[in-house]
């Protein structure tokens, strides 16, 4: 670490001690209980030396002792910290449980209190100088030992004076649990005691170290010159025009993509265009832009072309100087101009290109505007400016083509390329160096295909091409090591340098997590709150605000990267930002890997631990090898004084037995995170009841039988309580209420442990009770517990046909929590009774504040909805509505509701109809189901009045911002209000998802060209439709539509556009069944060139597949009961000629093959060709054919065309089951199909014998007969020896089965089924 990061550190620890002594809480209470003075002592001093540090960080600093000093200085501010909240831990514990152990409550003055300080002066006397007020860690471990030295101890302890003598208990009642049968072997909940006089003497203690410290750092500072201001650019490379890496890897497509479009694709007709490219340090930025600039084709397009390197600051007189010097002079220019005019001037008909690399920031934010303008002055069309950034942000704020390249890491095979090129100068292994691939992989993967990685990296192994130093670079990552500007850590160090110091401390917590970890923001937030990094710098901010606005800025600056939906949205660090992570926080952050245990250089001022687990297994046979080298790290680094522990995998039996002495000391954690464990916490640390210092806790396990720990009730300080993965018994302590400062307490997704909270209204801070069951007990669940929780963010109530009256509903004043965004009320539908009165006039009084974003109200049986959803409306920052299973006659109009964005309407028996009001304008998802009488949609009064009775019009914006639309189980639905009965785009412009299910009495049709703009539709049981699908990928479209019996074309359901007929975007698979008259809904070719898959069931006025003709890229085709005239005439330009079918499927068509010679030298008869265009006609592409018209296929010109190709032939008799016989010319036919692989026979009842000549089948390798009931035996000249598998399954005689198992041994695998 750095002087003065070290100094920030230190800052920042200083900081955090005086936060229990800074709202004076602390120090009032000490000042009535004899420790006034020492409080006010430690503060002061604290104060004087955050003053000290303020003053160092101006100064110019340098010498690794002074570092030292900082170090020792922020390790004493650390205790500091400690001993007042343990003091803050006992005050707390004094207004719970009014005991008195801190200080004399009694008011029996002098005589009280010296008998105090004497008997805690004989304890430390009797202790000598223990240096920690509790005590209980040294009884446990030797109460293991010996039963019964406990109460041994408590005698040593207390013997001098029994009347004083006492044991601050840590529970004031007993769990309801213990005594329970399944805890029988628990130990009795521990007792923690309080040494005051001891206590007293290391406050004194470390007031003197730190004082004495502040003094010789003062005098220090006092012949110190003041610190120069620092600029980061002067360590950034000067960047230029000229190529650097002669060849550019994996972005030629981005690269001439770019090029195109600046030349005569979308920009080169429009005014000045800015691209920005954006991605990590070392992705290739400005390689891209340098390949770019000096292209040829864009050399040759812009007359004037400028390269400037921004870096940190954009300096607008700068860039405006540069770009004036860059710029050849005009004729006749107006002396005394200014920059502006002079650039005016001569780019005013000319077309130029402006690169601006790396750009960090605009503090001005009117600078770029100010340029765009000067530059926006040139009459010539095509001007392009290409700005490269690391940031989002500045990528956003520059871009004018409405979206930004962005750069990530390259594709393998290309960084395999680069990476070679840069060890060896070529993008191939030397023969002689094979040896090394192995590990080469391995170092590649490590990189994530940064081309400044492979660059840095390549040339480091490249130095020796040894297999051991290759091996050395990989397990010790020694590209960490480099130092040099141009090196790959060095280069994304300068982004963290960037970074705000709050930053700076998020993300480099965050690489205790492991490499490749996908992190959840709760996650993220629970490490930072429980380090006490995030500092809420008003009432209104939440730790949650702080953590994910700083998540978010870690986004922006690259350091994390999305992945997946709001729904559902997770974090991924790159792997070399995440040794970056480990790097510049190694001072007192440790990421163990069980294999490194013995080789990884640990600092002694390690205070943050994470161990990954999931390499366990490999160790398990030299677990007393593991067990040493663990014994060996604890004289490394001081266990003690473990801030964090963070355990990735399982936490066995196996791992307990190995680590539980190595963390027995652990006693300050503030962080513990054990999600996966298979043994109860407290097997792995012994001293779990004496962790006071916790303020974040994860538990999880998979044993449904393991317990809740009973001490969590007494983390008085914590403030993240994590049971997300608890899947053990859930049984909370009865008094969890004592966790005043809890703040979050993440449960299982049923939510039940929130309702399990007795006494909840104490939990003041918290901001989550998902489940609140009113009145489930007699006391404890009292509505008027809801009435302090201020802080709730998110509030379910339960069971509110247990409120009696009014006055109670009234209790929880819902209107006062002005942070509640979502709220759900809930009635229990199963409840016996109903009184509509009452429990409408408790929904009246349930009224929430007026900021209210979520509200759910479910099962209410009141005979109309709340005054303050209805024409009174109070809520109208309401952005979800979700009604499930109310009763009401009248609802809400809504028409207030400007912000809704979600509105799902649930089970309501008695709603007919749905206004559309002009405040749906926003939705962004609406659900409608189990609406029995749901019929329709209708407009509201005003704007029906306008219509006069006519349909909406075409171009009108129903939802301009729906993105999902679900209907289902409505009954009587009959439609959407619009013209004719036809869906177009611009009534749902932004629509994303469609899903209508069960509404048998839906009809309307839908127009093509809005299922292309879709991404997932899914139509099912409706009229006429059975089911409509479409998706929509990355990788193309998917179409499936399945009729009824009433769908006789396809326009009943879709109408197209005659001209071009079905999709043309990226259809890439479609199916369509049962819809006879498919083909005259279309002119024209029916489908979509882009096929790939192509199945059609049921459509009976195919006739030919010439319609089939254009599909050149259909791999798979299905062709089922589409008439019994249907032939195969078209066929052929799909198995020849740039055809790629390899899968066909052709049955319920007797006659489909009759009479088809595929012979091309015989349709071409009349064409002058030559012969290499023969030889290609003649290749078929088919590999497997499904059929049941065995009859006309095995033919000689059939078989003969797909003799090279074919490997898998069945065939059925689904029509052909009258055949009994294979003719002497079938047969023949069939042996001359060569590259057969697979050959089966399905179906054929009354078939006497297999076809002779199977043996001449010299590559068959599978034989599959089924439903042949009628074969007896196996051809009399055998089988192919090649066979390596025969199957005879399903109604097949008994006599080919026995004839079958009789080959046992011959060939490799035979399966029977009777």
């Amino acid at each position: 670490m750095g002087m003065y990061a070290e100094l920030r550190v230190a800052q920042w620890v200083v900081g955090k001690a005086l936060a229990p002594v800074a709202d004076g809480v602390l120090g009032a209470w000490a000042a009535t209980k004899n420790f006034g003075p020492n409080v006010e002592a430690l503060s002061t001093e604290l104060l004087l030396v955050k003053a000290t540090l303020e003053q160092a960080a101006h100064k110019e600093l340098g010498g690794p002792a002074m570092e030292m000093l900082l170090q020792k200085l922020r390790e004493s501010g650390q205790i500091a910290e400690d001993l007042l909240d343990e003091l803050d831990y006992f005050r707390i514990h004094d207004e719970l449980h009014g005991t008195y152990e801190a200080a004399d409550e009694h008011g029996k003055g002098c005589v009280r209190n010296l008998a105090l300080n004497a008997r805690h002066t004989v304890k430390a006397v009797g202790k000598l100088v223990n240096c920690c007020a509790w005590q209980h860690a040294t009884h446990r471990q030797r109460s293991r030992n010996n039963p019964s030295s406990s109460s041994n101890v408590n005698q040593e302890v207390s013997g001098c004076m029994p009347k004083f003598g006492k044991l601050l208990p840590l529970s004031s009642s007993p769990h309801p649990h213990v005594g329970d049968d399944d805890r029988g072997n628990e130990q009795e909940t521990p007792k923690l005691e309080f040494n005051r006089v001891d206590f007293s003497r290391r406050m004194k203690g470390i007031v003197e170290k730190l004082q004495f410290m502040r003094n010789e750092i003062n005098k220090i500072l006092i012949h110190c010159e003041p610190r120069p201001v620092l600029d980061i650019t002067q360590s950034r490379p000067i960047t230029k025009g000229r190529i650097d890496e002669p060849k550019l890897y994996g972005r030629d497509h981005v690269m001439n993509s770019i090029i195109h479009d600046i030349i005569e694709g979308q920009y080169c007709d429009k005014s000045v265009t800015v691209i920005p490219v954006v991605g990590p340090g070392g992705m290739g930025k400005t390689t891209l832009i340098q390949h770019i600039y000096r292209s040829q084709q864009v050399q040759n397009h812009f007359p004037v072309m400028i390269w400037i390197c921004v870096s940190l600051s954009f300096n607008l007189d700068k860039v405006l100087d540069q770009i004036k010097t860059c710029t050849p002079a005009v004729v006749k220019e107006k002396v005394g101009s200014t920059t502006e005019d002079l650039i005016e001037q001569r780019l005013k008909s000319k077309r130029f290109l402006l690169v601006l690399d790396d750009i960090w920031q605009i503090s001005n934010g009117d600078d770029w505007g100010k340029l765009l303008s000067t530059l926006n002055k040139s009459e010539k069309k095509g001007s392009m400016i290409l700005v490269t950034t690391r940031f989002q942000a500045i990528a956003q704020k520059v871009e004018t083509s409405g979206h930004s390249i962005k750069l990530n890491g390259l594709e393998s095979k290309e960084f395999r390329k680069l990476f070679l090129a840069f060890v060896f100068g070529d993008e191939q292994y030397p023969r002689d160096k094979h040896f090394l691939l192995e590990t080469g992989d391995k170092i590649m993967e490590k990189l994530k295909g940064s081309p400044l990685a492979a660059k840095s990296v390549g040339r480091l192994l490249s130095k020796d091409l040894s297999l051991r130093h290759w091996k050395r670079v990989l397990e010790s990552k020694e590209w960490e090591k480099q130092t040099a500007d141009n090196e790959i850590m060095p280069a994304l160090k300068l982004s963290y340098d960037f970074l705000p110091f709050h930053l700076q401390q998020c993300f480099s917590y965050s690489g205790l997590f492991p490499e490749d970890y996908h992190f959840g923001s709760h996650e993220l937030i629970g490490l930072w709150v429980g380090l006490d990094i995030l500092i809420p710098s008003g009432q209104n901010q939440t730790f949650e605000d702080i953590g994910l606005s700083n998540l978010s800025d870690l986004v922006v600056h690259g350091f994390f990267r999305e992945e997946g939906t709001d729904g559902d949205l997770w974090y991924v660090m790159h792997d070399l930002l995440h040794d970056l992570a480990l790097n510049v926080a190694s001072h007192d952050c440790l990421s163990l890997r069980l294999s490194d245990v013995g080789s990884m250089e640990i600092r002694s001022s390690i205070c943050h631990l994470s161990i990954s687990t999931y390499d366990f297994g490999e160790y398990a046979v030299s677990c007393e090898n593991l067990k040493s080298e663990m014994e060996g790290l604890k004289t490394r680094f001081k266990v003690e004084h473990l801030q964090t522990l963070m355990l990735f995998g399982e936490m066995d039996e196996g791992f307990v037995n190995i680590f539980s002495d190595f963390f027995g000391e652990v006693n300050t954690l503030c962080v513990l995170h054990f999600p996966n464990m298979l043994c109860p916490v407290e097997s792995m640390l012994h001293n779990f009841s004496g962790l006071l210092h916790l303020r974040y806790l994860c538990l999880g396990t998979d044993e449904s039988q393991m317990h809740l720990p009973l001490i969590i009730s007494k983390f008085y300080h914590l403030r993240i309580l994590d049971l997300r993965l608890w899947d053990g018994r859930r049984d909370l302590p009865e008094d969890m209420s004592n966790l005043a400062k809890l703040c979050h307490f993440y449960v299982p997704s049923d939510d039940q442990l929130h309702s399990d909270i007795y006494n909840v209204g104490k939990l003041k801070l918290l901001e989550e009770l998902k489940v609140f069951q009113v009145n489930k007990k007699s006391e404890g669940f009292e509505a008027k517990q809801l009435e302090h929780l201020t802080k709730l963010r998110e509030l379910g109530m339960y069971n509110l046909e247990k409120l009696d009256t009014t006055e109670e509903a009234a209790q929880a004043k819902l209107m006062e929590k002005k942070y509640l965004r979502s709220l759900t009320l809930d009635w229990d539908s199963k409840r016996s009774s109903v009184e509509p009165g009452a429990e409408a006039a408790v929904l009246e009084r349930l009224q929430p504040h007026e900021d209210l974003q979520v509200l759910c109200i479910r099962g209410h049986g009141g005979s109309s909805c709340p005054t303050w959803l209805g024409d009174e409306l109070a809520v109208e920052a309401l952005q979800s509505l979700w009604l499930d299973g109310v009763s009401w006659e009248v609802f809400p109009s809504l028409g207030k509701a400007w912000d809704l964005r979600k509105l799902r309407l649930e089970n309501i028996s008695g709603l007919k109809e749905v206004i559309m009001e002009k405040s749906f304008c926003m939705l962004v998802k609406l659900e409608l189901i189990g609406l029995g009488s749901f019929e329709k949609w209708v407009y509201p009064a005003e704007l029906e009045a306008s219509l006069d009775g006519e349909q909406l019009p075409a171009d009108t914006h129903m939802f301009p911002f729906l993105q999902v639309l679900m209907i289902e189980d409505c009954p009587k639905f009959l439609e959407f209000p619009i013209s004719n009965h036809i869906l177009y785009p611009n009534w749902f412009p932004k629509l994303q998802k469609l899903q209508i299910h069960d509404c048998p009495e839906f009809s309307s049709v839908i127009h093509i060209s809005w299922i292309e703009s879709l991404r997932h539709v899914r139509i099912r049981q409706v009229k006429v439709l059975k089911e409509f699908t479409y998706s929509k990928s990355s990788d193309g479209a998917e179409l499936e539509i399945v009729g009824e019996g009433y769908l006789h074309r396809l326009d009943q359901v879709l109408v197209f556009d005659k001209e071009i007929g079905y999709p043309k975007q990226s259809l890439q698979r479609l199916s369509i069944r049962n819809s006879r008259a498919f083909l005259s809904s279309f002119s024209r070719h029916s489908f979509p060139s882009s096929l790939q898959f192509l199945e059609l069931v049921g459509v009976e006025d195919l006739g030919t597949l010439e319609p089939l003709s254009n599909l050149y890229f259909v791999t798979e085709l299905t062709v089922c009961w589409c008439g019994e005239d249907l032939k195969c005439q078209g066929l052929q330009s799909l198995l020849t000629t740039g055809g790629h079918l390899r899968e066909l499927k052709v049955l319920g068509s007797p006659g489909f093959f009759a009479d088809w010679d595929p012979n091309p030298r015989r349709a071409l008869e009349n064409v002058e060709v030559g012969e290499e265009q023969h030889t290609q006609l003649v290749s078929s592409t088919l590999r497997k054919l499904y059929t049941d018209d065995a009859a006309g296929l095995l033919s000689a010109p059939i078989c003969s065309f797909l003799s090279s190709s074919l490997t898998k032939l069945e065939l059925s008799g689904h029509v052909t089951e009258g055949m009994e016989h294979f003719s002497k010319e079938q047969e023949d036919a069939l042996q001359l199909l060569s590259s057969l692989e697979e050959l089966a026979f399905l179906c054929l009842p009354v078939l006497q014998q297999l076809p002779v000549g199977l043996h001449n089948l010299t590559n068959l390798k599978v034989l599959s007969i089924s439903e042949c009931l009628e074969v007896s035996s196996l051809p009399k000249d055998g089988l192919p020896k090649s066979l390596q598998e025969l199957h005879v399954a399903h109604l097949c005689s008994r006599e080919l089965i026995q004839q079958c198992m009789g080959l046992v041994g011959t060939i490799p695998t035979i399966r029977t089924y009777y």
